[in-house]
């Protein structure tokens, strides 16, 4: 074979994986009563009852309809995942450990993230064990601008809600996230809306944030929480939330340049020796864990 037939065909192949991708990636793929593990290109729809058994990678949009449950087994038949760096709070955590990554599902949305529910058709994410913990699977990633959490049911995770990235035109409203090892709604890499949700039952915080762009938290209950809302960096309007039953309300950190305007906080009572617990490693409500 000459270089120029050679070099054709290979221009040939290439084209064709181009367009095929092009096709993927423009494509829209329906999922009913599944079980989904893997790397996908294109958007996708999910209704009825799907099962994760492994971590979930969309590289496009995914519309999960009303009166869908998504199950999380325990597990991750794909044992891939990434070590979160110690930062003094969690070092003794065995869920920043690659052992536990690689052992536990994330859903990672590369698109959009549209998920409206309704008060009658709720979606809901949870754990599929018969006896759920917290940490059963990890977090729902997502980084779409444009993206609409609305009505959704969230629990049994490390890191709950997880948008990342410039998300201006996202909104996170009416949900319930809970039973988190560490935040419901861990947004602190990105600027979406989180609006009049029911937040609850988090080792680290109900809502953490660090991104700049006036970024608006309001209206949320927020309860049984180590810290309600904390703002490490970056610049939010955090307005007319209710935090009871929390070791800490509003933290705005030094760094921070976050607003915070009629906020009710209700501490937690002194004496409470209320914990979150993986395995051996503890979080107390009050103060910090061993480290």
């Amino acid at each position: 074979m000459n270089w120029k037939k050679a070099l054709y065909i290979l221009t040939v192949v290439v084209v064709l994986t181009i367009v095929f991708v092009l096709y993927k990636f423009f494509s829209t793929t329906q999922k009913f009563d599944t079980s989904i593990s893997g790397r996908f290109i294109g958007n996708q729809i999910w209704g009825g009852d799907v099962r994760i058994t492994g971590d979930v990678e969309i590289f496009g949009n995914l519309t999960v309809l009303p009166n869908t449950t998504v199950k999380f087994v325990v597990g991750d038949d794909r044992h891939s995942g990434d070590e979160v760096s110690a930062d003094g709070f969690n070092n003794l955590d065995p869920t920043r450990l690659k052992s536990y990554t690689t052992t536990h599902s994330s859903l990672f949305i590369f698109g959009k993230f549209i998920a409206k529910g309704s008060q009658t058709k709720p979606i809901i994410f949870t754990s599929a064990s018969e006896q759920p913990n917290l940490a059963d699977w990890e977090a729902i990633i997502f980084n779409g601008d444009g993206s609409l959490v609305d009505a959704v049911i969230v629990e049994y995770t490390r890191n709950g809600l997880n948008p990342i990235g410039k998300q201006p035109n996202s909104v996170i409203q009416n949900t319930i996230s809970r039973h988190a090892l560490w935040g419901t709604i861990s947004s602190a890499n990105s600027n979406i809306k989180i609006i009049n949700n029911h937040l609850s039952d988090a080792g680290h915080e109900g809502i953490d944030l660090k991104f700049n762009g006036n970024q608006e938290v309001s209206g949320n209950i927020i309860d049984d929480c180590h810290t309600g809302i904390a703002s490490i960096a970056g610049s939010q309007i955090i307005k007319n939330n209710i935090i009871t039953n929390c070791g800490d309300g509003v933290y705005i950190d030094q760094k921070s340049n976050a607003t915070s305007i009629n906020n009710t906080f209700i501490s937690a009572p002194t004496e409470s020796l209320r914990v979150w617990k993986y395995g051996n490693y503890e979080i107390p409500i009050f103060d910090n864990p061993e480290i």
